[in-house]
């Protein structure tokens, strides 16, 4: 537990942001934004709250446009979710929910009153990401986690990669690769191969669509 909380204090810092490219192939399409808000306190537990902002640009609406902000609260003590959000902006599609993690770790209620079945310990999309921030991965680690991402349950094996150089519009890194069993909603991480783990590149799926996001910047609206 201190090593979590030792890597926590290292990873998370309020006020931090990562701006992604996004890439469909060859083409940019929208961008991403990575940000750690102020921790808050859901029920009694002490919890990070995390927020990605994906946009998917109108100039591109021949191939499909979409706003999507995906939020997290997770228990600082060990990353696992404890609510999350959701809001999705598409040409013939609007929706919006929350989801509660409880009572206990073996529900997700969803603002719709629906009630879903998970397993102990399990994290959603965004809460997974900052998760992997916290290991000290080395070539050959598996991890494994239960995930429930849009009302869906999945078990993730992903298995650590041999440090590679990956370039961006950020710079160039030295990275692990973090990459996830075939079937599930998460995409291939690099992370900086440092204590920081910063994800400089994210490969997922979006909108039945493979894509890629590229880190463009980090800031911290904290700093002087």
């Amino acid at each position: 537990m201190l090593s979590v909380l030792a890597a926590l204090a290292i990873v998370a810092v309020p006020g931090e942001r990562f701006d992604y490219g996004l890439r469909y192939g060859p083409v940019n399409i929208g961008t991403l934004v990575l940000e750690t808000l102020e921790p808050e306190t859901v029920g009694t537990d002490n919890c990070w709250h995390f927020r990605a902002d994906l946009e998917l640009t109108r100039s591109f609406s021949w191939l499909f446009w979409a706003s999507y902000r995906l939020e997290t609260w997770c228990r600082a003590a060990d990353m696992v979710t404890l609510r999350s959000y959701k809001r999705s902006r598409e040409p013939h599609y609007r929706a919006e929910w929350t989801a509660d993690y409880g009572p206990g770790d073996s529900v997700v209620t969803y603002s719709s009153g629906q009630t879903i079945s998970i397993e102990p310990g399990a994290r959603d999309l965004l809460s997974t990401w900052y998760y992997f921030r916290t290991l000290p991965l080395v070539p050959g680690d598996t991890v494994r986690t239960a995930l429930h991402v849009d009302r869906h349950n999945y078990h993730l094996v992903a298995v650590a990669r041999a440090a590679k150089t990956v370039s961006t519009p950020a710079g160039v890194f030295d990275c692990i690769a973090v990459v996830p069993n075939a079937g599930g909603p998460l995409g291939t991480v690099y992370l900086t191969d440092d204590e920081e783990r910063i994800p400089v590149s994210i490969r997922t799926r979006v909108g039945g669509l493979v894509v890629s996001a590229s880190l463009r910047s980090i800031s911290n609206e904290e700093e002087p």
